[in-house]
């Protein structure tokens, strides 16, 4: 019996244990996650973090705009955005950093390109929807604009819900039209042989328009946003099976017919012309790739060398070298725009307000210029009055370009050798851009291991999109090939790295270097002084005697019954007063003092014997002397727990943090994993990942002091 006894404490302590510690585990796991995994039903204890390889789905596209970060305002007025000329692979999936990747190339059909007389041959046979519209003067733009329309831009045609929702809508439209016919526009047909032939012509056509939104109701569940192409030939098989137009001419026959063509003939008239043209596109594709892509990421010293090496066309070649080697590469691109402005300033001597304004205004001159297809760099090189003299006989009369002129023409009143001053400014941010558009092809870039030859370089964004350079080929030409997912292979180091890649992003997102010091500071801070205090004051309650001493004590526990929210208003308005709001002040001296730590030093301090206060007396010590020297020492259990609740309460602080703090520079840990929730929802892996690195170290304090915490709270008030 004593046994089944001591196993059922066993199994009870076990159980409190595991309810104890799962929720501290879940968190930890949750950290290591993948953003799909995170809402998975039902929830899972494992994640492909810790996985050798996967499978990562994605969209093929073309005509992406390059993505750049970090640029000030004045790059933001002047920068050119340059449309991308390689193959997108849009990762629909968790992002990845690292890994091998290969992607499936091999067997891939493409062109090196179609001559222009045999796509205006094709044009010829064919007529346009009035629903696709293109200005489209080679074969390339044309397919990439027909791919854009009906398949892969952001509201495609085919795309599956909307496209069978309103074709369905149509039909029912024109089974609309079909009853108001037969019920009013019938009785006008005066030949009673002609009315029974469109009478049952109509009853037929509404029987077929039943049993086709049954058929292609059927589409609207699948396993893709958007209709594959075996899907759509059968859509318009099942629809050229059924002929609504009538044949012969009475007089309802036009109405029904106009109903028709403007409803159910227009989706007939595009599925036929995407079918023909996408025939006609998989017809001129007659090379095939002999082999896949694979590629890695460059180490952070290949990405130096690869910059430098990219830069040495450039002017400023020896400059851009000196800065990439000694500048953190993030920066590279603001270093350089910095050390630009200061050579201008001081060659010029312009104050840096109107250079700011000046390089403004000659970009927007720049943007003129690529507008109407002219080379800015050329006709800079040759004189500012020439590019000006371009701009104006090809832009003809623009408002923008005549605000822009006269403004400049203002500041070349005030400026000595203006024209000389605005065309090296003006040269200065051609520079800058493809300074810029070099650095994010390397930032980016992967190196390729193997792959066709007409692959140039692969660029891996932020593990959220796929760039594929090619040269000499279309890109427009791989979006058909059924490249879905890429394959990612990782070493042990990348899956060390991949479990705690939520650790890095995390830190990364916010500044919490700046957080971290912040709340060692403040928590040390407070429990120092809140130890003084605390020790004082219980001293004072325990050992000494004054008048009114119990009463004092009494008030002092009475104000522990006040909820802390009470007190965050008066608090507030006491700091604002002191002018201590988003200062160090504020988080530290509301919170020196705590009743419950002077209450748990004076029990403790009440148990210490009267015999070493009487010989401390005799040997000539003094209140001060024997607290520091006797007492202090004897109490070091529960100084070291009150010291410990304290700096774990300061550590966790929240609320009044973000009340008094405006700014990162104040702000503490706590605050700062409010980064990761937002209207649009919680980043949870993320959040998981900073309050594990933000609590690690309140635990780690805890277990070298948790013997001391015990003891403490286990021995205070006993004689």
């Amino acid at each position: 019996m004593r046994e089944l006894k001591k196993l059922i404490i066993y199994v009870l302590l076990l159980l409190g244990t595991v309810i104890m510690i799962a929720p501290f585990a879940w968190m930890v796991v949750t950290s290591f996650k993948l953003p799909s995994e995170v809402n998975t039903w039902p929830p899972r204890w494992t994640t492909k973090s810790f996985a050798s390889s996967r499978d990562v789905r994605v969209v093929p596209s073309t005509g992406s705009v390059s993505t750049v970060k970090g640029l000030s305002l004045r790059e933001a007025l002047s920068f050119v955005a340059k449309k991308s000329t390689g193959l997108n692979l849009v990762v629909n999936d968790d992002p990845f950093y690292r890994g091998t990747l290969t992607i499936p190339f091999k067997g891939a059909n493409y062109s090196k390109g179609v001559s222009q007389e045999e796509f205006n041959d094709f044009l010829s046979q064919i007529s346009l929807p009035s629903d696709f519209k293109t200005d489209a003067n080679n074969p390339e733009q044309f397919f990439e604009n027909l791919l854009l329309f009906y398949k892969t831009g952001s509201s495609p045609y085919f795309k599956r819900d909307v496209f069978v929702d309103n074709l369905v809508g149509s039909l029912d439209s024109l089974a609309d039209i079909v009853d108001t016919i037969l019920t009013f526009g019938v009785d006008r047909i005066s030949d009673e042989n002609e009315k029974a032939r469109f009478e049952k012509f109509l009853d037929d056509a509404l029987k077929n328009i039943e049993v086709l939104k049954a058929e292609v109701g059927k589409y609207k569940a699948g396993t893709e946003l958007v209709l594959t192409d075996e899907e759509i030939d059968s859509i318009r098989d099942i629809l050229n099976k059924y002929d609504f137009r009538y044949p012969r001419i009475n007089e309802a026959s036009e109405n029904y017919n106009n109903a028709v063509s403007n409803g159910v003939g227009k989706y007939v008239e595009n599925i036929n012309f995407y079918v023909k043209a996408k025939d006609y596109f998989s017809k001129v594709q007659n090379e095939v790739s002999d082999s896949d892509i694979i590629a890695v990421p460059l180490s952070k010293q290949e990405r130096v060398e690869l910059l430098i090496e990219r830069v040495q066309d450039l002017k400023d070649k020896a400059l851009l070298e000196e800065i990439i080697r000694k500048t953190a590469m993030k920066n590279a691109v603001e270093e350089f725009a910095k050390k630009l402005d200061e050579e201008v300033a001081t060659k010029f001597n312009v104050k840096s307000q109107d250079l700011s304004t000046l390089k403004t205004l000659l970009g927007n001159l720049i943007n003129i210029a690529a507008e109407n297809g002219l080379d800015a760099q050329a006709l800079l090189n040759e004189s500012y009055e020439t590019f000006i003299n371009a701009i104006e006989s090809h832009a003809g009369f623009n408002l923008s370009y005549s605000a822009t002129k006269s403004r400049l023409d203002a500041h070349a009143k005030e400026i000595t050798n203006a024209e000389e001053l605005f065309r090296t400014v003006a040269l200065n941010s051609l520079e800058l851009q493809t300074f810029r558009a070099i650095y994010e092809q390397t930032v980016y870039a992967w190196r390729v291991v193997s792959a066709p030859k007409f692959v140039k370089d692969v660029l891996v964004k932020e593990g959220k999109n796929i760039e594929i350079i090619l040269d000499g080929v279309h890109p427009v030409y791989f979006v058909d090939d059924g490249i879905k997912t890429v394959h990612l292979k990782f070493s042990a180091g990348d899956v060390f790295k991949n479990v705690f890649q939520n650790y890095v992003n995390a830190w990364n997102a916010a500044p919490f270097g700046r957080y971290y010091f912040n709340t060692v500071f403040i928590a040390a801070v407070t429990t120092i002084l809140e130890i003084v205090v605390s020790a004082m004051a219980a001293y004072a309650f325990s050992w000494m005697n004054f008048p009114g001493k119990g009463i004092i004590f009494s008030i002092f526990l009475a104000t522990m019954m006040v909820p802390g929210e009470v007190l965050l208003v008066p608090n507030f308005i006491t700091i604002t007063k002191f002018g201590w709001i988003d200062t160090y002040y504020a988080l530290i001296v509301p919170w020196i003092v705590s009743v419950f730590s002077i209450f748990l030093m004076r029990q403790h301090f009440m148990s210490i014997p009267s015999e070493l206060f009487d010989a401390a007396k005799i040997d000539g010590s003094s209140h001060w002397r024997f607290l520091w020297q006797i007492v202090v020492p004897l109490s070091k259990p529960v100084i070291i727990t009150s010291a410990l609740l304290k700096f774990v309460g300061s550590w966790n602080a929240f609320l009044w943090v973000l009340i008094v703090t405006n700014s990162p520079k104040y702000r503490t840990l706590t605050v700062g994993l409010q980064a990761f929730s937002s209207e649009v929802g919680t980043l949870y892996n993320m959040l998981m990942a900073a309050a594990t690195f933000s609590i690690l170290p309140v635990v780690i304090i805890f277990l070298f002091a948790q013997k001391y915490f015990v003891r403490g709270i286990a021995r205070t008030g006993l004689k």
